[in-house]
C-alpha cells in the first residue's frame, strides 16, 4: 500500500504547480505588488489601527481593512535613471515635528519622445524608519494609478507593502501646482496628516495615527527612460518651499542634494533654508 502511494506521489510530482508569481505595478516608490494597491474614493481617508490601515468613508464607515507588512518603501537611487534619479532633502532631527511642508512648481513640457517611460516629480515626507512616504505627485506616463503620455496629479501614501492613492487628475504644461503636506494634530506617537495639491480638487488624502514624518524631499523619480528626450526639456523650479514646526518655530534648514552626474541630471539649491527656498532640477 505504501509502495503504491509512493509511486503515485512520484507520478504526480512533475505536475506540481509552482507558487503563483506576484505581479508588480509601478508606483512613486518603485514596483510593488498589484494586490496591495488601493484607490481612495473622494472624501475617504486612512487611519492606522494597530498593524492595519483602515480605509474610511466620509461618514467614518470602514470600507476596507488593509493588513500592512513593514518594509522600506523609498526607491533606490541606482542604477542610473531608475528610481530616485536626483533630489534634495532635509532631515528634521529636532524635538518638534514638521507641521507643514509646501512647494510650488509649474508643470513642465511633455517630453519630446515617448518610450512608455514614467516620470514622477514631487515633494514628500518620510518617517525615520523609511517605512512610509506621503507625497503629492506629478506624473507623466503609466503607473498603478493609470496615466499615459500626459501629465496628471494624485496624492500617494505608501506604507510598508501597501500603496494608497487618490484618483489621478489630468493637468497640462504651464499649470501651477501647490503641493502641501500638513500635520493637523498629534497625540503621543500618533500623528495626523493631510496632503494635497491645494489648487486641484480631488487630490486630498488624510492619514491618521501615522508615525511622525521627518525626512522632507524634492524629487525627480523615473523609470523606463531610454533617451534624454524622455525627460521634459529644460528644468523644473521648486519654489516657495516652506517648512514650519508644530512649536511655531521656523527650523534651521540646510538642504542636501544627490545628482546623476553621468546623465547630466542635477539638483541645484538656489535659495537655502526653510522659508521661500528655491530648488531647481535640471534635465
Amino acid at each position: 500500500m505504501y509502495a503504491a502511494a509512493a509511486l503515485l506521489v512520484g507520478l504526480l510530482a512533475p505536475f506540481t504547480l509552482a507558487a503563483p508569481t506576484v505581479e508588480t505595478v509601478l508606483t512613486p516608490g518603485g514596483y510593488r505588488a498589484n494586490t496591495k494597491m488601493y484607490e481612495i474614493p473622494a472624501g475617504a481617508s486612512l487611519a492606522h489601527v494597530d498593524s492595519d490601515v483602515h480605509i474610511l468613508a466620509a461618514d467614518g464607515t470602514v470600507l476596507n481593512k488593509v493588513s500592512v507588512t513593514p518594509t522600506t518603501v523609498k526607491s533606490a537611487v541606482s542604477p542610473l535613471e531608475t528610481g530616485w534619479v536626483t533630489y534634495a532633502s532635509w532631515l528634521n532631527e529636532g524635538s518638534s515635528a514638521i507641521s507643514s511642508f509646501t512647494t510650488t512648481w509649474t508643470v513642465p513640457p511633455v517630453p519630446q519622445t515617448n518610450h512608455d517611460q514614467t516620470v514622477f516629480l514631487f515633494n514628500s515626507i518620510e518617517p525615520n524608519s523609511g517605512n512610509a512616504i506621503l507625497q503629492p505627485v506629478l506624473q507623466y506616463g503609466p503607473s498603478a494609478a493609470g496615466g499615459g503620455a500626459y501629465w496628471a496629479v494624485a496624492t500617494w501614501y505608501l506604507v510598508g507593502d501597501s500603496t494608497f492613492y487618490t484618483t489621478p487628475v489630468r493637468t497640462s504644461a504651464g499649470a501651477t501646482l501647490d503641493g502641501i503636506i500638513t500635520l493637523t494634530s498629534s497625540s503621543g506617537s500618533n500623528y495626523n496628516y493631510v496632503s494635497s495639491f491645494t489648487n486641484i480638487a480631488g487630490t486630498s488624502l488624510t492619514v491618521s495615527n501615522a508615525a511622525e514624518l521627518t525626512w522632507a524631499t524634492e524629487t525627480l523619480e523615473a523609470y523606463g527612460v531610454e533617451a534624454k528626450t524622455d525627460y521634459p526639456s529644460g528644468s523644473t523650479v521648486f519654489s516657495d518651499i516652506n517648512l514650519k514646526l508644530a512649536s511655531g518655530a521656523t527650523p534651521s534648514v540646510t538642504w542636501s542634494h544627490v545628482n546623476d552626474a553621468a546623465d547630466g541630471l542635477s539638483t541645484t539649491i538656489n535659495t537655502n533654508g526653510a522659508t521661500n527656498a528655491v530648488i531647481t532640477i535640471t534635465y
